[in-house]
């Protein structure tokens, strides 16, 4: 009786390769890190940080906007509820 070996081949683990969040560059000794993110230089995490609060502040002038038109459409039902009805 012969011992036959199963031969499969190996497979290699790729690792993905590890880029700043910002501007895809790598990494030196020290990584900056704000809520998960990556970054390789703290100019690159103050430029995304920057980037997001932009953003936020978009987000909550159009909440203000749609708060106004809320507020607009929430009067004109209520005078418009106040007429008797002949």
């Amino acid at each position: 009786m012969t011992i036959q070996e199963d031969v499969r081949p190996v497979r290699a683990v790729v690792r993905p390769r590890q880029a700043c969040d910002h501007c895809g560059g790598p990494f030196g000794m020290v990584t900056h890190r704000w809520w998960g993110s990556k970054f390789c230089k703290r100019k690159c995490k103050e430029a995304y940080l920057g980037e997001i609060m932009l953003d936020r502040d978009t987000v909550h002038r159009w909440c203000g906007l749609l708060r106004v038109i809320s507020r607009s459409r929430s009067s004109l039902q209520q005078t418009g509820s106040r007429v008797a009805p002949a």
